[in-house]
This record gives structure tokens, sequence and C-alpha cells, in this order.
């Protein structure tokens, strides 16, 4: 058995060998990226915790043009930029190739539509209930999807950046290979979900289920995804440089080739995680678990197992 005196030793020169390839130092990068400790009070539930009451002050709110000018009711079958489709059923339309930037679809149904190729920037989707429709190849920056239904919603290969998605259900979404740069999904639902080759850098996910959702292959540079569920999850090649991680599960998940880079661990646990070449360089706050299986080169492999829980 190795005395505690030759394990904290090692603890030493393992710290020594990850830390001393860094060319800045981690903490004072995450510093810069993350000014603010992760705050989860006051966070948006989700779409069935809210009450009738809650949803109608959202959706009877009248909003303007950016140009301040009044919006025009909608025509379904002529959907034009700065629209107005509330209260309306939109149920089974096919708008592929449709451009409603800047519309208002605050609490309408859009249930199994094709919205495929088309472009609805800025839009308002608050409470809106987008299941199991498609938005394919679709650009759609700047939008706000807070507490909206996007069950089994198709998005893949599509543009979402800076958009807002906090405490929506996104339970069994698919976005392959779309980008969700600088969005925010803190108090999402995502459980089950597909979304492999996704970029998620500089984004935001405090407090969402990703359980068993697969992420392979996908960016989440200089995200903070603290206190997230990742129990199950598929993070094969993910890369998480310079994310703040703080107490996040990534509970029996598969880790192998993903990196950790200038990533912040604290509170972290990887039990029954599957490690695999899976980088650790230059990470900070390193649950205590994960050094025995890092090498002289910071690359750990194993499947960890331990009653730290990585706390």
């Amino acid at each position: 058995m190795m005395s505690q005196k030759r394990k904290t030793v090692v603890f030493v020169l393992l710290l020594g060998l990850i830390s001393g390839c860094c060319w800045h130092r981690p903490s004072s990068v995450h510093e810069q990226l993350f000014p603010d400790p992760p705050d989860t009070s006051h966070m948006l539930v989700l779409p069935s915790s809210t009450t009738m009451e809650y949803r109608q002050k959202i959706i009877q709110e009248e909003t303007l043009r950016p140009d301040g000018k009044k919006r025009l009711p909608g025509i379904e079958f002529v959907p034009q930029d700065y629209d107005d489709f509330r209260f309306q059923n939109l149920d089974d339309m096919q708008w592929t190739e449709k451009s409603v930037q800047y519309g208002d679809f605050r609490g309408v149904s859009l249930r199994t539509s094709n919205a495929n190729e088309g472009n609805f920037s800025h839009s308002d989707f608050r409470l809106a209930d987008l299941r199991w429709s498609s938005f394919n190849n679709t650009t759609m920056r700047h939008c706000n999807f807070a507490q909206a239904i996007l069950f089994r919603t198709a998005m893949n290969e599509s543009v979402l950046d800076s958009s807002d998605f906090r405490g929506s259900n996104m339970f069994g979404v698919k976005g392959h290979r779309s980008s969700f740069r600088y969005a925010d999904f803190s108090n999402a639902l995502m459980k089950e979900s597909d979304l492999t080759e996704a970029d998620f850098s500089n984004s935001k996910a405090l407090n969402v289920k990703f359980i068993i959702t697969v992420f392979s292959g996908s960016r989440f540079d200089s995200a903070d995804f603290s206190y997230s569920d990742f129990t199950g999850a598929g993070l094969e090649t993910c890369s998480f440089e310079y994310a703040r991680l703080q107490n996040v599960s990534f509970l029996g998940a598969h880790l192998q080739e993903a990196s950790f880079k200038n990533a912040d661990l604290k509170n972290t646990n990887f039990f029954a995680a599957e490690l695999s070449e899976t980088d650790f360089n230059c990470a900070i706050n390193i649950p205590e678990d994960i050094l025995p299986f890092i090498d002289e080169n910071g690359m750990a492999t194993g499947v960890v197992f331990s009653k730290n829980n990585g706390k």
C-alpha cells in the first residue's frame, strides 16, 4: 500500500506536470471568461410548471417592430418578416425556404410542421409548442425559445447562435452539426437528445439535464455548464477547453478522447465515467479520483470508481 506521504508527493508531482505545460494561467483566463460565480437562483421553470396567468401575461403583451411600427397579423400561407402569428394554430404548416425574421410566435402551436431551410432570426417563440417540427438547415440567430416546447424537434445543420432556450423542454431534440454559440440553455430539459458535432462554444447551460444525450464530436469551449447533469451521455471526442464545469456530473459518461484542457473541474463527479486518452492538460481543480489515471502527458485512461465521487 502507498503511504499517505507518498500519495501526497505523487499528487503534487502530477499537478506540476499537468500545469507546467500551460502558456497562460488557466485560473486567470477563467476569471476573465467568468467574472461571476454560477448563479442557479431565479431560473425560468419548464413550460409544464407555468400557470395560465403567467402564460397569458407573456403572450398578450403587445410588442413593436424594431423600427417602432406595429406588427401586422401574419397570414399563414404568405409569411413575412415582422409578422404577428400569436393566437394562431400553425400545426402541419409547410414553410420550406420561408423567411419570418423578427416574427412573433409567442404561444403559437406549430407542431409537426416543416420549416426547413428558412430564416427566423430574431423571432420570439416564447411558450410556443414546436414539438415534432423540423427546422433543418435553418438560420435562427438571436431567437427567444424561453419556456418553449421543443420535444423531438429537428434542428440539424442549423445556426442558432445567441438564442435563448432557458426553461425550454428540449427532450429528444436533434441538432446534428448545428451551431449554438453564445446560446443560453439554463434550466432546460435536454434528455435523450442527439447533438453530435454541434458547437456550444461560449454558451451557458446551468442546471441542465443532459442525461444519456449524444454529443460525440461537439465543442463546449469557453462555455459554462456548471451544475448540469451528463449522466450516461456520449461525449466521445468532445472539447471542453477553458469550460467552467463546476459541480457537473459525468456519472457513467463516455469520455473517450474528450479534452478538458484548461477546464475548471471543481467538484465535478466522474464516477463510473469511461476515460481513454482523455486530455486533462492544464485543467484546474481536477478531482483527486482522476489523478491516478493521468499519465505524464496529461492523458487519462480507465474507468473511475471511487467513494469520493469527485468531491
